[in-house]
């Protein structure tokens, strides 16, 4: 990534930082099969076709997915701003922080990192599943929901749940 030079820069790359791993051991699989393959090449060609070929789909699944994270940022028009928002004292963190609202924007990651904006979008939204679990959504102008976080409906989940619920309704009111 970029050489970081501010505090807002270190806490996206601190909130990213478990994507980045695991784009990182990607790269020590694929790299490490495409030398296994090499080393095989002396001793059974067809294993180490097979090695090559397997080290080869890993290594443009790698590239496409160290593209698609350095890309996360490309959305944002004043990077430099976003960047001053996760500073903010105001910014609320939840799920062990893998969720940030910041005033503009909603950082989230479960397999992948998300950035919405806040201004484009319409409402947020709470889903019920039975007695057991809520989800939280922001619906886009499309109507798209995208789901910033689930919680089970026990006391303490749920209060950071709620935390976030009233600082998204602030913002989007």
């Amino acid at each position: 990534m970029n050489q970081i030079q501010t505090a807002g820069q270190q806490r996206y790359y601190d909130f990213i930082e478990d994507r980045a791993k695991k784009v990182r051991t990607g790269m020590i699989v694929w790299s490490s099969l495409l030398c296994l393959a090499l080393i095989s090449l002396f001793h059974n060609i067809v294993i180490a076709v097979i090695l090559a070929l397997v080290g080869a789909a890993l290594a443009v699944s790698n590239m496409k997915s160290q593209k698609e994270l350095k890309g996360k940022l490309d959305a944002i028009s004043d990077k430099e701003e976003f960047f001053r928002q996760l500073t903010s004292p105001d910014v609320q963190t939840a799920q062990d922080g893998h969720v940030l609202v910041a005033k503009d924007y909603v950082l989230t990651y479960k397999t992948d990192v998300h950035i919405y904006c806040i201004l484009d979008m319409e409402k947020v939204e709470v889903g019920i599943q039975g007695n057991m679990k809520k989800y939280l959504f922001l619906t886009d102008s499309q109507g798209r929901r995208h789901e910033i976080m689930s919680c089970m409906r026990t006391a303490e989940d749920s209060a950071e749940f709620d935390k976030i619920y009233a600082a998204l309704k602030g913002r989007l009111e």
